[in-house]
C-alpha cells in the first residue's frame, strides 16, 4: 500500500469509497462454490498506518475510510468496469445539475438495530454542511450550498448552482447513524453505522477489531450477514513494512494485503487484485515569498527533471506515466492533460531559468522514505535540481511525517516541494477546494495555489454536466499543468494480495466494502 496509502486521502473518497460491484479475476469469488467458505472465520487485512479517527464525517485519511468501509455504507455502490452507479442504501435515484433525490430500501437498520431512514440520510449531508462542524468533507463532498430533506423513503439534495458530479460525490460518502451523529466524538474509536460490523476495540498504532452484525440485508450482490464466507471478525492490522505484510500474507496471519516492490515475487503463488493508484506527484508550495511561488521556477524544476526517469524510478519500472490528476480506474472522466502542457525535460533551459531568478533558489523537498523507491526518488530529484542550480534540503520521514509537514503543517512557509502527498480520486470537481481558495489556515489550499486561469475554467466547468462536463474539467486542470503548479508523475497498478480469503469484486484504491469479503475454508 506504502505510496499509494501516502495520498492525501480527501481526494481519495469520493469514488473509492463507493463499493465496487461486478468483476472478476485473481481472487475473485464469482466462481467459487458456497461449500468453499468458511461459516463464522475471521479475516485480518492490514493497513499501512494508524488511521486516526474513524469519524467517516471529519476525516480525510484514507486508511480511515478503509476501515470505514466494514462498518458504513453509501447511498450508492460503483461498477468497476463501467464507472455506473447501482443500488445500495439507495435503491433508485434520479439528478439534474442542482437537484438530485434517492429513494431508500425499505427497513435498513443500523448496527444496534434502530431504524436507518432518509431522515438520517438528510441529517448526515446537513451536519456536514454546517460549517460549525468544520467537516473536510464539506464542499469536497457536500456542496456548501446543498440543502438535504427527507419524504418518507426518499432523500433530496438541492444546491443554488449546478455542482458535477453530486450525485456520485454524495452517493459515496460513508453514512452514520442517528446516535453517531448526536455523540460524534464517540465514532473516533468506535461505529455506527448500517454495515455488516461493528467496531469493539481500537489498539492505537495495533489493530482496530471489528465484529459482524446481525440483520444486515441489503449489500451489494445480496450480501446479508448470513452469507456463507461472511467472516465473524475482523481486523485491521497496522504493519507499515511491506516486507512484514508479505511475510503475515504467507504464515496465513493476513488474509489480505497490498504489497508492492520486490517483495511482491514472495507472494507469486497467491491470488492478487490490481488497484491502480497515483505514486508519484511533485507538488510545490506557492507560499509568498518561496522560491516555488513563482511559475517560471516551478518550470524550470519541472524541466531539470526527466519524468520517464523519476517514474522507472518510483515504480521499480512496474508503472506508467500519469495522464491526469485522476488516477483511479474506473474514473468519472478520462483525459490526458501532462501531453503537451507540461514543460519538457530540458536540464540546459532549467538551468538558465534558475540563473535568470537573480536570487538562490533554495528548496526543502518533502518526502516520503518509508520505501527504498521513494527515498531514490528525492534522491534523483535533488541531484536534477541542485544540477540545475539550485539548494536542495531532503527532508523525509513516513507518509504521516509527509502530511504533517505539508497538508497539516503549522507553518505553511517550512516546506517547498513534496514527492509522496499523491492527491488522488476519479472525480474531477474534487480538486478545487484543494487546488485553489483560502490558503491554510484559513482554508485548505495547503499550498497556497493562486491560478487565475484555473479559477476561471473551474467556475465554467461547474455548469457542465456529462461529457460536456468533463471537457471543461480537463481544460481547468490544463491551466495547473502549463503553469506547473503540480505535477502527476506515475500511476502503478498495486495489487491486493489474498490467502485463506477472497473477494467478490476488485478494490477499487485498495479498498473493499465489508460485504464483499469471503473466507475460505
Amino acid at each position: 500500500m506504502n505510496r499509494r496509502a501516502a495520498a492525501f486521502a480527501a481526494l481519495l473518497i469520493a469514488l473509492p469509497a463507493l463499493a465496487a460491484c461486478g468483476g472478476s479475476g485473481s481472487g475473485s469469488a464469482s466462481d467459487r462454490g458456497q461449500a468453499g467458505f468458511a461459516t463464522d472465520g475471521t479475516f485480518a487485512v492490514a493497513i499501512d498506518s494508524d488511521p486516526g479517527d474513524l469519524n467517516p464525517l471529519v476525516t480525510n485519511l484514507v486508511n480511515a475510510q478503509i476501515v470505514g468501509m466494514y462498518s458504513y455504507d453509501t447511498l450508492l455502490s460503483l461498477d468497476p468496469e463501467t464507472a455506473k452507479p447501482a443500488p445500495f442504501l439507495a435503491k433508485s435515484w434520479t439528478e439534474s445539475p442542482t437537484k438530485i433525490t434517492y429513494t431508500l430500501n425499505d427497513a435498513i437498520t443500523c448496527a444496534d438495530g434502530t431504524p436507518f431512514t432518509a431522515q438520517t440520510a438528510a441529517d448526515n449531508l446537513n451536519w456536514i454542511a454546517d460549517p460549525a462542524n468544520k467537516s473536510p468533507r464539506l464542499e469536497s463532498v457536500v456542496p456548501a450550498d446543498a440543502k438535504a430533506s427527507a419524504k418518507g423513503n426518499v432523500l433530496t439534495v438541492t444546491t443554488s448552482k449546478p455542482r458535477p458530479f453530486m450525485l456520485y460525490d454524495i452517493g459515496a460518502q460513508q453514512l452514520v447513524c442517528e446516535r453517531g451523529l448526536k455523540d460524534p466524538k464517540s465514532l473516533s474509536a468506535g461505529s455506527d453505522g448500517t454495515g455488516p460490523f461493528a467496531i469493539d476495540r481500537v489498539v492505537a498504532g495495533d489493530s482496530i477489531t471489528m465484529t459482524r452484525r446481525e440483520g444486515y440485508t441489503w449489500g451489494p450482490k445480496n450480501s446479508t450477514s448470513n452469507t456463507p464466507g461472511m467472516p465473524k471478525t475482523v481486523t485491521a492490522k497496522i504493519v507499515p513494512s511491506p516486507s512484514t505484510r508479505a511475510n503475515l500474507l504467507l504464515s496465513g496471519q493476513l488474509n489480505a494485503a497490498m504489497v508492492s516492490g520486490k517483495d511482491e515475487e514472495r507472494l507469486a503463488a497467491l491470488t492478487s487484485q490490481p488497484t491502480p493508484a497515483m505514486s508519484g506527484m511533485i507538488v510545490y508550495n506557492h507560499h509568498q515569498g518561496l522560491p516555488t511561488a513563482e511559475a517560471a521556477v516551478r518550470r524550470a524544476l519541472t524541466q531539470a527533471i526527466d519524468l520517464d526517469t523519476l517514474t522507472k524510478i518510483l515504480t521499480g519500472g512496474k508503472g506508467e506515466r500519469a495522464k491526469s490528476l485522476l488516477s483511479e480506474n474506473p474514473s468519472l472522466c478520462a483525459y490526458d492533460t501532462v501531453q503537451g502542457n507540461l514543460p519538457s525535460h530540458d536540464p540546459n533551459a532549467a538551468g538558465q531559468a534558475l540563473r535568470a531568478v537573480g536570487k538562490p533558489v533554495d528548496i526543502t523537498l518533502v518526502y516520503d522514505n518509508s520505501t527504498d523507491t521513494g527515498s531514490a526518488a528525492a534522491e534523483y530529484v535533488a541531484k536534477q535540481w541542485e544540477t540545475a542550480g539550485a539548494a536542495v534540503k531532503l527532508d523525509g520521514g513516513d507518509e504521516n511525517y509527509v502530511i504533517s509537514r505539508t497538508f497539516a503543517a503549522k507553518d505553511p512557509s517550512g516546506w517547498t516541494a513534496s514527492l509522496g502527498l499523491n492527491l488522488q480520486t476519479g472525480t474531477p470537481a474534487i480538486f478545487p477546494q484543494y487546488l485553489s481558495g483560502p490558503a491554510v489556515p484559513a482554508g485548505t489550499n495547503f499550498a497556497s495555489i493562486d491560478n487565475k486561469d484555473y479559477n476561471r475554467s473551474v467556475a465554467a466547468a461547474a455548469g457542465r454536466t456529462g461529457d460536456d462536463a468533463c471537457k471543461a474539467w480537463a481544460e481547468a486542470e490544463k491551466t495547473l499543468m502549463t503553469s506547473a503548479d503540480l505535477i502527476p508523475v506515475s500511476v502503478t497498478p498495486y495489487k491486493m494480495y489474498f490467502n485463506g480469503a477472497t473477494t467478490l469484486y476488485p478494490p477499487v484504491g485498495g479498498q473493499l466494502p465489508g460485504s464483499a469479503i469471503r473466507v475460505l475454508k
